[in-house]
């Protein structure tokens, strides 16, 4: 049975007295990260067609037009329109364990992890979601953390409406300020101290 972390644990204690400001950069980053970039438009250069003048120059009554890819012609180029671009932003391994760290410590002070033994034997959805029956977060986004789950528990919790599975080295803290909850074994939640003792 999973039940809420009362306090702070010692590992995570100085993650509550850092500054959010890191937390911001690392998420925002993994936003920019998730952006394709790939909207883009042609250019009048970039148009395939014929270099020939559209009508003689004098006596038409019209414009003097000089090509067939001019903006204001159909099917021409576009003219300032959105170019590919990429996104990525660089996320140093230390400033990511650091957000990791202060978004479980703030995590854990709003009393929005839980931890416990999560076995589900029979793979049933049922049971798994009996497990989380105290968890009133579960409405929302909840990420359930397994450190090497049996193949009837990743069954049983993975049919969990708003459910998210991850593995302990998986997580980070774009997750946690995502989801309403997070739900951890205690095997998993050991494995999460580990990296951080190792990043130290």
């Amino acid at each position: 049975m999973v039940s809420k972390i009362q306090s702070v644990p010692t590992w995570l204690a100085d993650g509550t007295e850092r500054n959010l400001g890191t937390l911001w950069q690392v998420v925002k980053a993994y936003r920019a990260n998730q952006r394709q970039g790939t909207v883009g438009v042609k250019t009048r250069g970039m148009v395939k067609a014929t270099g020939k003048k559209p009508y003689k120059q004098k006596k038409t009554g019209s414009a003097r037009r000089g090509s067939f890819v001019a903006n204001l012609h159909r099917g021409g180029g576009v003219s300032h329109g959105p170019k590919m671009r990429d996104f990525r932003e660089p996320i140093p391994k230390q400033m990511a364990s650091l957000a990791l760290k202060i978004a479980l410590a703030q995590r854990v002070k709003s009393g929005k992890v839980f931890s416990g033994a999560i076995d589900v034997k029979s793979g049933k959805t049922k049971d798994a979601a009996a497990i989380l029956k105290g968890i009133q977060e579960i409405a929302g986004k909840t990420i359930v953390c397994l450190s090497n789950p049996s193949a009837e528990t990743l069954r049983a919790f993975r049919n969990i409406r708003g459910v998210v599975l991850v593995t302990p080295e998986q997580v980070n803290a774009f997750d946690i300020v995502q989801a309403r909850a997070l739900v951890t074994s205690t095997d998993a939640l050991k494995v999460i101290e580990n990296r951080f003792a190792a990043a130290n």
